[in-house]
């Protein structure tokens, strides 16, 4: 049984108004499965905050919609799917019948968005009735938006791409609701858009801001190109005096969310990236570099300087979740955002600890192993190199000047950028990575180079300096942004509506683009222009099936293991099946299954390829053997990975002064524990290792069956028995895909644990430090790793270190979490009671059951009676 938090109120004593909390309640998304037997169940779901339709365009379009967001099997027989498919069709979950609207970037795992019946004819009318638009395009309504603003009047014109200086995706907002926001007018920002109550429409895309002065002359709030509405606006255009084009104008209530805003950030490399590095560029910038790094890293090891180690390998990340975040074949190798103020635990207790010693706690070392060894995959196949990354941006201008105004686009030349960087020159990198020509060699304009083209592209030779001034701090060089031609961006699938990219300085590796430019031109894209896939609404269920799965991971890495073996010709066909691949759901095309089977039997996977998810770094053997010389990456991993041969394992004999977990019983003393704490300490121990060796179980059992399926159909490929083959491939598949469910569940999972023991220890307010002391004795006392101890009382740890060590104390990052804490009653049932503001008068709470503990891995979920009354103590 795997653990369910309850989100059912089983009792509550309230004294308060429920106004806030009950609207919190009513816009929750319910998570729902459907199991190939056609049964449905509710997902477990995260303790704590729950998804819920705040930030959302979908609440505010319709207040009161009731949302479900449902899973379906990512392999089934075609039997299991018209049993699926049937109950989609048929979905009915708590006295609610739900229908099928749209998507997100998740379809691809099998997850889809049903709304309660009276709002689904609503949207399958925003949507045009067009199932493929509405599973490619929903998620524009369910996109998390950091800030959002109602207008009841916004005044929105629409027109042709490049009108107005406008581009791709990419309109105007005049200042003021920049303002308003308190977005910095020199920013780019990411939007959603509803708008037009009569036939309503969405848009997405991104945004730069335009004066007020330039608004009221247009009689404007907002210019949109026509490429951000989605799906395509219908209907002609008429001409519009005020703006001098023709176009669409509409005014009335709009929404505007805004998803991100551009910041300076870097990425980190990977291996997709250096597989096109020249051999100089390989040898004398990327080994170098990645030396360099292991060299400090080595010394900061050595020196116990955990502050410099971090800095290195970054800094632990809160995991936050997109649900509209598209496919990133290289979310593993690239740095993330920068983590909030505070330290992850393990982290924070390493840095307070004065004596060297934290690092041989259990905990605290496997947390140390598993982010190394992610730190020392990345850098063996990707050099670890540190590149500036921006939100990719247009160069149109829109101004007022001497009463008239003027505006362009697409003016500066093909081959160049405006950029905050010096380089003379830039590789432009986006992912996913295609093929070498999509790495875009870029010439960095200075300011007294561009500034003639952008006067002679208006039309004013003598443009004062101070309307340059301004065009040049708030729509040219905006924080966080780089610059290209439209075609240019194009080349490598890039478009203005936020798409994120690096760059590869010319004053840092000058060899890597000399490599690239003399590489030239050897491949490129066909151009094909496919229609549009749309079928009648009847078939939504249909095109929701297709939408499943995702072979861009696979046939990227598939390509990567060609270019490896020296086959760049297949690497190139790869190419073509990849585009397919991103195409497939809005054009009528799809991925010729016979030219990726082929290749992947032509073509061994580059070794080091197997090695990208361990967890230890004493799992990443010491050397590759069968490294092809054309294999870089394979080449470079032997030359950086016997440099990490100062990095101890727990299981290789090189930690010899490892401690046992009993060693740091004394780490606590001199507090006053009475029975009752300690007795309660001991039951939520056992709680945290009864439900995490359950997880840990169940994935040894799921990988071992994937293991007996991958020898079956390695035992049957080569068969001429076609249905043996067949069913072969369907088990491999199923348990490989079982993998990677429980691989998310078991995230899921425990952070739900590791929840349940921080509202757990949330609540002990009074003498906490005692409280650390009898859960550190217990621990102590057992085999575990002592993760709940760190769970618990994080802070508490970290100082007691900094103080009997003479370290510094460090700031514990805590989860965000709700006014609330775990309460037991006496016979052992837990509680998540939520403390619950009252304006006008006394505070009151709200009490959710969650499981009944009765021993050994024995949770008890349903059907546990609630006492009369809620206890006060």
């Amino acid at each position: 049984m795997s653990l369910r938090w309850k989100r059912q109120t089983s009792e509550e004593k309230m004294t308060a108004t429920r106004t806030q909390n009950t609207a919190i309640d009513l816009q929750l998304i319910l998570e729902l499965k459907i199991e190939a037997s056609g049964e449905v169940t509710r997902k477990q779901s995260k303790l704590g905050r729950k998804d819920t339709l705040e930030g959302k365009l979908l609440a505010q379009i319709y207040p009161g919609i009731q949302v479900a967001r449902v899973s379906v099997p990512f392999e089934m027989a075609p039997y299991e799917q018209s049993v699926v498919e049937n109950r989609m069709m048929k979905l009915s979950y708590g006295g609610v019948e739900y229908k099928l609207v749209g998507a997100s970037g998740s379809a691809k795992e099998g997850k889809f968005y049903f709304v309660d019946q009276a709002h689904a004819g609503k949207i399958a009318e925003r949507f045009q009735h067009w199932p493929e638009a509405a599973i490619v395009y929903f998620a524009i309504l369910v996109s998390d938006c950091k800030l959002m603003v109602e207008e009841p009047d916004l005044r929105i014109a629409v027109v042709e791409d490049h009108i107005l200086g406008t581009n791709d995706c990419r309109g105007w907002v005049r200042e003021s609701i920049y303002k308003k926001l308190k977005i910095g007018t020199n920013r780019f920002c990411q939007f959603r858009l509803a708008f037009d109550a009569r036939e309503p429409k969405q848009a997405k895309g991104a945004l730069k801001a335009m004066s007020d002065r330039v608004a009221e002359r247009l009689g404007v709030d907002l210019i949109l190109p026509e490429s951000a509405c989605k799906p395509a606006l219908k209907g002609g255009v008429r001409f519009l005096p005020q703006l001098g084009t023709s176009g669409r104008m509409f005014n009335g209530p709009s929404i505007l969310g805004i998803k991100e805003v551009s910041r300076v950030s870097e990425f980190g490399s990977s291996y997709t990236l250096i597989e096109h590095a020249s051999e100089d560029a390989l040898q004398f910038e990327i080994m170098l570099c990645a030396l360099k790094r292991i060299g400090k890293l080595k010394k900061a090891w050595d020196e116990g300087d955990y502050q410099t180690l971090f800095e290195i390998i970054g800094k632990s990340e809160i995991v936050a979740n997109d649900d509209d975040a598209s496919f990133d074949p290289e979310s593993l190798e690239r740095e993330q955002e920068p983590a909030s103020e505070g330290w992850d635990p393990a982290e924070a207790v390493l840095l307070a600890d004065h004596s060297g010693n934290a690092i041989k706690f259990p905990y605290v070392f496997n947390q140390l192993n598993r982010k190394l060894a992610r730190w020392v995959f990345r850098t063996c196949t990707g050099g670890d190199l540190k590149l500036p990354a921006f939100a990719l941006a247009d160069d149109g201008v829109l101004i007022e000047h001497r009463g008239k105004i003027i505006s362009a686009s697409d003016w500066i030349p093909e081959d160049t950028s405006i950029t905050s960087l010096t380089a003379e020159k830039g590789l432009c990198v986006r992912y996913p990575i295609r093929m070498q020509e999509d790495l875009l060699p870029v010439r960095h304009l200075t300011d007294n180079e561009f500034v003639p083209m952008l006067k002679q592209a208006l039309g004013v030779p003598d443009l004062d300096e101070s309307v340059v001034a301004h065009v040049l701090d708030r729509q040219l060089r905006m924080e966080g942004t780089y610059i290209l031609h439209s075609k240019t961006a194009s080349k490598n699938g890039g478009d203005f509506d936020f798409d994120t990219i690096c760059v590869m300085p010319s004053d840092q590796f000058p060899k890597f683009i000399e490599g690239r430019i003399a590489y030239g031109e050897k491949f490129q894209q066909e151009k094909t222009k496919h229609k549009k896939a749309k079928s009648p609404w009847w078939n939504v269920y249909l095109v929701a099936m297709k939408a499943r799965g995702n072979k861009i991971g696979s046939i990227t890495d598939l390509k990567t293991s060609c270019l490896a073996a020296g086959r760049p010709d297949l690497a190139y066909k790869l190419v073509e099946q990849l585009q397919n691949a991103l195409d497939s759901l809005k054009h009528k095309v799809e991925i010729d299954e016979s030219v990726v089977s082929d290749i992947r039997k032509e073509v061994a996977p580059a070794p080091w390829l197997r090695y990208k998810r361990e967890r230890k770094v004493s799992d990443l053997p010491a050397h590759l053997n069968d490294v092809a010389n054309t294999d870089k990456v394979g080449r470079l991993y032997n030359v950086l990975r016997k440099e990490f041969g100062f990095l101890p394992s727990p299981t290789d004999g090189s930690f010899e002064e490892r401690m046992a977990i009993e060693d740091f019983r004394g780490l606590f003393t001199g507090e006053t524990v009475t029975r009752e704490m300690f007795e309660e300490c001991q039951l939520v121990n056992s709680i945290y290792g009864d439900i995490a060796s359950r997880i840990v179980q169940r994935e040894e059992e799921i990988k071992l069956q994937l293991k007996n399926a991958q020898a079956l159909w390695e035992a049957v490929r080569k068969s001429e028995d076609k249905e043996q083959r067949k069913s072969a491939v369907l088990a491999r598949n199923r348990a490989q895909a079982a993998l990677w469910e429980h691989e998310k569940d078991a995230k899921d999972q425990f952070s739900s644990l590791h929840l349940f023991v921080h509202y757990w220890a949330q609540g002990k307010e009074e003498n906490r430090r005692a409280w650390a002391q009898a859960m550190n004795t217990i621990v102590t006392g057992g085999t575990g790793s002592g993760a709940v101890l760190f769970q618990a009382f994080p802070q508490e740890v970290t100082d007691t270190f900094a103080e009997v060590t003479g370290g510094q104390k460090v700031r514990v990052r805590l989860p965000k979490t709700i006014n609330g804490h775990v309460r037991f009653d006496s016979e052992q049932r837990a509680w998540l009671v939520e403390r619950m503001v009252n304006p006008e008068g006394p505070e009151g709470e709200k009490k959710v059951f969650l499981f009944q503990y009765k021993g050994k891995r024995n949770l008890v979920f349903e059907n546990t009676s609630a006492p009369a009354v809620m206890e006060n103590s």
